[in-house]
């Protein structure tokens, strides 16, 4: 079974612009709502790739509500804690499109009681079954141990999960420690790990290289409109990207995990599930919210992705 954790969920309201210009008057041209938090974002992806998964995270007050019924009404098995002292979080997303630029302007979210932290550790214990796959992904803004992910961990250690962890800073950097199956840094998260700035293919590779001490199976980088790199086990891959019309980034990394997670449990060869998460992901980037894409469309884009050995 596939799991998620979304730590930090919230709402998210998209407005889209022709151009943004500051200190004059802006008009909306239009809006949209969806979800915001990546845990979420990769079990709705998964839903429309056809793969089922569970998600495990916090609501509070309306907004949380709101959170678990867009993830049910998209075919997600739902297993939140919810509170109903305060509001997650409402995430505001602009969207210009003259320019395709997209900016995320996030609010820090609610912080979880411990009794509230310990209900939701008690969900996971009770519901994660052995050897399952476990999404650790998202911000933990709302916490004051950065480290939270370890706790996650540690406290499922028993139940030896295929962990896929997406996270930066000092999230990143602990929890590459745990040795999780995969990590899928962007390449400012690969280059803060690193700690040099990466320029060249090389650079990335050799970024990538200097992770193999930690034991992590596959490294998925992901280059936005450029692709990815992608190191599994002693085989590096480079990924090209079928050009698109992008409208929407925010979620494409997502999408991304996702399409990698389908592929490993639905046992394509690495090329073909690189092959894949690719597609979606730029689907997804043709698409106007933060979450989903067209699944017909992704198929189109299947063959247009470039694979090659590095």
């Amino acid at each position: 079974m596939i799991n998620t954790l979304t730590l930090n969920p919230g709402i998210d309201h998209i407005f889209y612009f022709d151009r943004l210009e500051k200190n004059i008057t802006n008009r909306i041209k239009s809006s949209a709502i969806s979800i915001g938090g990546k845990g979420t974002h990769v079990s709705i992806n998964l839903s429309i790739m056809g793969t089922g998964s569970c998600a495990f995270g916090f609501s509070f007050g309306k907004n949380g509500k709101r959170i678990q019924d867009i993830l049910a009404e998209s075919g997600v098995e739902v297993i939140f804690t919810h509170g109903d002292d305060g509001e997650s979080r409402d995430n505001y997303l602009i969207v210009e499109e003259e320019t395709r630029d997209c900016t995320l302007i996030a609010e820090k979210g609610p912080k979880p009681s411990l009794q509230q932290i310990a209900a939701l550790f008690d969900l996971l214990t009770r519901n994660v079954g052995m050897q399952d796959d476990l999404v650790l992904s998202g911000d933990v803004s709302n916490f004051s141990d950065q480290d939270v992910y370890s706790q996650v961990l540690d406290l499922l250690s028993a139940k030896k999960p295929r962990v896929y962890l997406d996270a930066s800073g000092h999230t990143l950097r602990a929890g590459i420690r745990r040795q999780p199956f995969l990590i899928k840094p962007n390449l400012d998260e690969l280059a803060s790990l690193a700690g040099r700035k990466l320029v060249s293919q090389k650079d990335i590779t050799d970024a990538i290289l200097q992770l193999d001490k930690f034991g992590i199976e596959v490294v998925a980088v992901s280059l936005g409109s450029d692709g990815a790199i992608v190191r599994a086990r002693d085989r590096m891959y480079r990924a090209v990207s079928p050009r698109v019309q992008v409208f929407n980034t925010i979620g494409c990394g997502d999408c991304f995990i996702a399409g990698l997670l389908h592929g490993f449990e639905n046992r394509f060869d690495i090329e073909e599930t690189i092959r894949y998460a690719v597609a979606v992901s730029s689907a997804k980037a043709e698409s106007p919210v933060s979450v989903g894409f067209d699944m017909q469309r992704a198929v189109e884009l299947l063959e247009q992705v470039e694979i090659s050995r590095i």
